[in-house]
């Protein structure tokens, strides 16, 4: 821990994978600050004190297993040798790592997001960030991407499911994604109809497991075992170990597991006192060719995946909860639930209980509050339905106008 020198946490709020906020994290790290990259849409969070650890230092809200997000840090040596052990796997199937060169399309406020910059520094190859436009423009994406094949140079790049999905629906994506000699997918499991799809189409995916608590990886299954129809996450990585305890939980060892940030300016180490790491996600373990391979069984806990993300709906009910008093909106009492998506895996609905005897006005009034409030929430806490409970208020008449 060193001594109780307290040091600053800088703070960079980031919208995706810009250019102008990864110059700024390099610029930090180089000066060895502690940095907290934030989704510059998360508002409403209490400040960060100067804390007891060292820089350079990254620090990124997680997932967490504990069905709230946390704030995890990470020392610079956790993302270093992150990137040298997905190198090292790299390495065991025939790459270069110098010949590579990274796509990322994922918002560097993400773990997947910020690995290529650190990996590109590792293996000694380069990276390109691809805008939210650009992979939504399908034609001009492949365009883009081909000239890139020409030098012999092998291309990676992360995707989550969504992105996936959206890319498979069209020919144009079906043909970038072919390009890749490995795409690595992780943030929630893919779909048999998806595997299906790639096997089909001999696309490289290489299913991947791992959390912000983990720096990125900690599985990934080597996309010729994928086009073979493995179902699973692949093999445990060389640095890292994994076993599933009684209650069926993931739990992990490895020497990049970071600390979370507790009261605003606290650390406290993830890992238990034996150096292992419950998560909140259920898997299991199986031996095949006299390899282990990890086989993701979902989450324990309330929270649901939304688009490679995870959703907290108790974040969305304290945050709801503070607006329906601050409005004072006459409403009982409300429930978050998910309802299945074929792009996104799941969408949140919200159903809503009024006060007896509300008006009608006052119920559309309500709602049309409502719904500009969840406007500026992150993409995957948007609710998809708003519905109406009760009895005496026809659904009909309110419903559809507002399903979004």
């Amino acid at each position: 821990m060193g001594s109780t020198m307290k040091n600053k946490i800088h703070i960079i709020e980031v919208e995706n994978n810009e250019t102008q906020s990864i110059e700024k994290i390099i610029k930090k790290i180089r000066k060895h600050k502690i940095i907290y990259i934030k989704n510059k849409f998360y508002i409403n969070e209490e400040a960060l004190n100067p804390i007891d650890e060292n820089g350079p230092a990254i620090i990124l809200n997680s997932s967490g297993s504990s069905g709230k997000p946390r704030k995890c840090i990470h020392h610079l040596d956790n993302l270093k040798l992150s990137a040298a052990t997905s190198g090292q796997w790299l390495k065991e199937q025939g790459f270069e790592l110098q010949n590579c060169l990274i796509f990322n399309t994922l918002p560097v406020n993400h773990i997947s997001g910020l690995m290529p910059i650190f990996r590109s520094q590792s293996w000694g190859c380069d990276y390109i960030n691809i805008s939210p436009s650009l992979i939504k423009n399908t034609r001009e994406l492949l365009v883009f991407t081909i000239k890139f094949k020409k030098n012999k140079k092998h291309l990676i790049t992360s995707l989550v499911p969504t992105q996936l999905k959206r890319l498979l629906a069209e020919k144009d994506g079906i043909n970038w994604l072919k390009i890749f000699d490995l795409i690595w997918v992780g943030g929630a499991s893919i779909t048999r109809e998806t595997a299906k799809k790639c096997i089909k189409e001999q696309i490289k995916l290489a299913p991947c497991y791992g959390s912000t608590e983990t720096a990125a990886m900690v599985t990934s299954l080597k996309p010729k075992e994928f086009l073979m129809g493995f179902e699973n996450v692949g093999e445990i990585l060389p640095d890292t170990k994994i076993r599933i305890n009684e209650q069926g939980l993931i739990e992990i060892k490895s020497a990049r597991i970071g600390s979370e940030i507790i009261d605003s300016s606290k650390t406290e180490n993830f890992k238990n006192k034996n150096g292992w790491w419950q998560t909140g996600d259920l898997g299991e373990i199986n031996k095949i060719n006299n390899s282990l391979y990890l086989k993701f069984l979902g989450r324990i806990d309330k929270a649901f995946n939304s688009g490679g993300e995870i959703v907290f709906p108790e974040v969305i009910e304290s945050r709801l909860n503070d607006f329906i008093m601050k409005e004072n909106i006459p409403i009982n009492k409300f429930n978050i639930s998910k309802v299945p998506d074929k792009l996104w895996g799941n969408k949140i609905k919200i159903i809503i209980e009024f006060k007896e005897l509300t008006k009608h006005k006052n119920i559309k009034n309500s709602l049309n509050l409502l719904k500009n409030f969840s406007q500026s929430w992150p993409k995957h806490e948007k609710p998809e339905k708003w519905i109406i409970k009760n009895k005496n208020i026809s659904k009909a008449k309110i419903n559809y106008k507002f399903k979004k």
